[in-house]
């Protein structure tokens, strides 16, 4: 006799299967409501005082003043200037 409390499949009661892998997948609002919230978090405008960022990972500049991963200021944008300061 098999255990009850392992089914295979899950009882048809109505309720969502939420087992790893069976949740479906998101409509394109929901997507877009993620990526709102996700934009708003990551915002650095939204961040609390004292709010830590780790940039352990990323490679400083110290001529340049930014990290290397970060975008080149336009034609005629001051830069970091080392002796500044």
């Amino acid at each position: 006799m098999a255990d009850p409390r392992h089914r295979a499949e899950p009882e048809d009661n109505g309720e969502q299967d939420t087992r790893p892998g069976t949740m479906p997948e998101p409509s394109e609002e929901e997507r877009e409501q993620i990526e709102a919230e996700r934009r708003h978090r990551l915002d650095p405008e939204n961040r609390s005082d004292g709010a830590e960022v780790d940039n352990t990972d990323r490679e400083f500049d110290v001529v340049h003043g930014r990290f290397t991963d970060s975008e080149r200021p336009e034609e005629g944008e001051l830069e970091f200037d080392p002796s500044a300061e």
